[in-house]
């Protein structure tokens, strides 16, 4: 981070693949899901074909400005295109909708709460800032993770998302802090780091290989980032 983290009065954390992941993992949600309705796809199968489907479609202007409910409609139905023939997976379209909107098929990064926790009590403010559907706030309610934030702040709502400028301007004017003051935290290295740095904002990348010399692989480290 840089010199003037002294300077950091809001941490904004990314959800998805930063504070929680699926579990175990789409795949086996999916692919369990799916076999109850007499469809016939390995859990592996099917998490491929869901990232791939979820890539095409996130970066289509199209799908992805429509409804948030459509769009994952759309993910689910190329996701089992290979597998369903004829089949209507309408009812398992909303099963899955209705699963990941639960805290049971989420599970909180380690050490997440209680560096967060430690982090609200040394004073700074702490917000999600997430490109994801309002099913967030139900997950993270049910984790018990929502109560650490002072604000969720979820694209779908918001009507852009990251890495675009507007969505970090959104969340200056929201809070009142400035570029200088904030820094941001999240596993993308095109829509979490380069879109907070682009923002004039403080970025750290989270996970797993490392990308930058302003990374973090673990909650924890933060504590040192943010004293």
């Amino acid at each position: 981070m840089p010199d003037s983290s002294h300077l950091i009065r809001l941490l904004t954390v990314d959800a998805a693949g930063t504070l929680v992941r699926p579990w175990p993992s789409v795949g086996a949600v999916y692919g369990k899901t799916a076999r109850e309705y007499g469809i016939d796809a390995s859990d592996e199968d099917v998490e491929k074909n869901f990232y791939s489907a979820f890539g095409k479609l996130q970066v289509c202007k199209k799908t992805n400005g429509g409804e948030e409910k459509e769009f994952w409609r759309q993910v689910v139905t190329e996701t089992f295109r290979p597998f369903s023939g004829d089949k209507d997976i309408d009812s398992l379209f909303e099963d899955l909708w209705n699963l990941f909107a639960r805290g049971d098929c989420w599970k909180l990064a380690e050490g997440a709460l209680e560096t967060l926790s430690t982090l609200r009590e040394r004073g700074y403010e702490l917000a999600v800032l997430s490109n994801n559907d309002s099913r967030l706030r139900t997950v993270l309610a049910d984790l018990q993770i929502d109560q650490v934030f002072h604000h969720i702040f979820i694209s779908s709502e918001m009507r852009c998302e990251k890495p675009d400028l507007k969505i970090f301007r959104l969340v200056e004017a929201a809070t009142g802090k400035k570029p200088a003051e904030i820094l941001h935290l999240g596993d993308s290295h095109s829509r979490d780091f380069l879109g907070a740095r682009n923002a004039g904002w403080s970025a750290l990348l989270y996970g797993e290989p490392r990308l930058e010399e302003e990374q973090i692989s673990q909650f924890s480290q933060l504590l040192k980032k943010l004293p």
